[in-house]
């Protein structure tokens, strides 16, 4: 249970009921460094400032997100990825419902800034749970949803004038009404003998905390204008040869060749093909395998993909590499089936969830997770209520991937997250 004025229902309602606001994102491929690209990490100590104003829209009368948060007023060191819940001693953060201003400056290299032929792209992770997103005091997009990862070109924004930074302004409203997910209601007191007028009470209707703020991490990652921009695997087995279905998407050209090579884990080129779409067959494939089904669980090969598009500004290179697990998926009526194999689930429950830091990423806690759930000799754990971090890294180094994307039955590269993720093991 929440308290709070009215004020700050009054704010979210109109932005996400009102004008039904939906940006489309593209195919968000997982930010990585290649050849052609170029990351940059955003966490560490934001300055933060909630709005106790009593209609919660002093921040926007005001409009804070037009010149550095300092100057609005008082401000806090916030670490990103974290929630603001429990971070610092003002009981009234705890469990604050509306308005909160996060605000960074980052330093830009020259050739992101001078450089017309690369895309600077802002992403974010995960905020909590509508949010706002200003750079250098200019509107770059919106998003709702707490658990999802968004973003936005800025290319335009920080490749005129003299500037070599940008200031990136978030605002992120956490009121939950029958609508979001998860479900909250509002229960506005009306007993001005026992209660302030606009007192309200926000109900939860989950088993956990509505821990709220900048959860996952934020980053700046650029590609060239020309790239690659979604890419979809699915995998079948015949007999012993492995079958990887792929199909590509780019952005920025229509005038372009894909060159596509399949690696094994000692780097070895085992499949190669060309263009948009089509299928590579591997022999004596080397299947995946969750934890304790095999002397060698969760085989991942790497689908390197090339672009090399012409554009006006002349031809642009641009390169990606996918993890792939060669594996089939299967439900009958009375078992599930990994690589024909009948698969025992033997688990436990999760949540992201930790002291101090509540919802935030944290890479100790998530691999101190894994490293008790092998303890236990458990094969799966049972996701709920939200989508997961989908930090692949994990996937490839430390023991997790989900058991549905890659076996036939839905895509690699953007896979949803499932009710239950299979574990694997080095």
């Amino acid at each position: 249970m929440v308290r709070g004025p009215a004020g700050a229902w009054a704010v979210l309602g109109p932005l996400l009921w009102g004008c039904g606001l939906a940006l489309l994102q593209g195919g968000m491929l997982y930010p990585q460094e290649s050849r052609s690209r170029e990351r940059k990490e955003l966490n560490g100590l934001w300055s933060f400032r909630a709005d106790f104003s009593d209609n919660r829209r002093q921040g926007f009368e005001q409009q804070w997100y037009r010149k550095p948060l300092r100057e609005s007023g008082p401000t806090l060191d916030m670490p990103v990825p974290s929630s603001f819940n429990d971070i610092s001693q003002d009981g009234r953060l705890r469990s604050f419902i509306g308005w909160v201003w996060y605000e960074r400056e980052a330093i830009l290299p020259q050739r992101w800034t001078q450089d017309l032929g690369t895309r600077v792209v802002l992403r974010i992770s995960s905020a909590h749970y509508y949010a706002i997103v200003w750079v250098n005091g200019v509107h770059v997009t919106e998003h709702e949803g707490g658990h999802l990862p968004f973003e936005a070109d800025i290319s335009k924004l920080v490749q005129t004038g003299p500037l070599s930074s940008c200031r990136i302004t978030i605002a992120i409203n956490n009121t939950l009404s029958p609508h979001t997910l998860p479900p909250g209601t509002i229960l506005y007191k009306t007993d001005t003998s026992k209660y302030p007028k606009g007192y309200f009470v926000q109900n939860t209707n989950f088993d956990f905390f509505n821990y709220a703020g900048l959860h996952r991490p934020v980053l700046l990652y650029t590609t060239p204008t020309a790239y690659i921009d979604d890419i979809t695997v699915t995998t079948d087995v015949d007999q012993d040869t492995g079958l990887v279905n792929y199909q590509i998407f780019v952005q920025g050209s229509d005038h372009f060749q894909l060159e596509v090579h399949l690696l094994d884990e000692e780097g070895r080129v085992v499949a190669k093909g060309t263009g948009g779409q089509g299928q590579l067959q591997v022999p004596s494939a080397h299947l995946w395998w969750p934890y304790l089904m095999h002397e060698r669980p969760a085989y991942l090969y790497s689908l390197e993909v090339k672009l090399t598009a012409q554009t006006s500004a002349g031809p642009l290179s641009d390169f990606y590499t996918l993890p792939v697990g060669i594996r089939t998926v299967a439900v009958t009526e009375r078992q599930f089936l990994i690589n024909g194999k009948p698969f025992y689930f033997h688990g436990v429950n999760k949540h992201e969830d930790a002291d101090i830091r509540g919802k935030g990423f944290d890479w100790s806690l998530l691999v101190k997770d894994f490293n008790l759930l092998r303890w236990l000799g458990a094969n799966a754990f049972r996701t709920s209520h939200y989508p997961y971090a989908e930090e692949p890294e994990l996937q490839q180094r430390v023991s997790a991937a989900p058991p549905r994307g890659d076996g036939g039955d839905g895509p690699q590269g953007q896979e949803p997250p499932g009710r239950c993720d299979v574990v694997r093991g080095q």
